[in-house]
């Protein structure tokens, strides 16, 4: 049984590797042309990767979301498991993929006000 300094360490490994695994996944999805698909599929990589669920019903402890869909599709525990899991992946996306777009036309209104030059008086 793993102590509750090993699930720490376990928890630090896995946001380290997802860190690491993020540039990635930014230069892979760089050629998609319109930046909300662009955005859609990064906070979509980003939510299923960092989302955490409880694996069982009465765990204290958490898991990545998506490993535990993947355990309940191989092996069923509930009736509801994998809808159990998914909903938390659904709510995390769409709070990411909102924030996302509400930046992002916040920063290009922005850009937009700013761009407004001002002609320069001749001699």
């Amino acid at each position: 049984m793993y102590t509750p300094e090993n699930y720490i360490w376990g928890c630090v490994a896995y946001v380290m590797g997802v860190l690491m695994l993020t540039p990635l996944i930014w230069w892979a999805t760089r050629s998609v042309p319109w930046y909300p698909l662009q955005a859609f599929l990064r906070m979509f990589a980003l939510a299923l990767l960092l989302t955490p669920a409880f694996p069982y019903q009465g765990m204290s402890y958490l898991a990545p979301a998506w490993a535990s869909a993947a355990f309940e599709l191989i092996k069923p525990t509930m009736e509801h498991g994998v809808r159990r899991v998914l909903l938390p992946i659904g709510f995390s996306f769409a709070v990411l993929y909102g924030l996302n777009l509400c930046v992002w036309q916040l920063l290009k209104n922005r850009a937009g006000q700013g761009t407004g030059t001002v002609a320069e008086e001749g001699p």
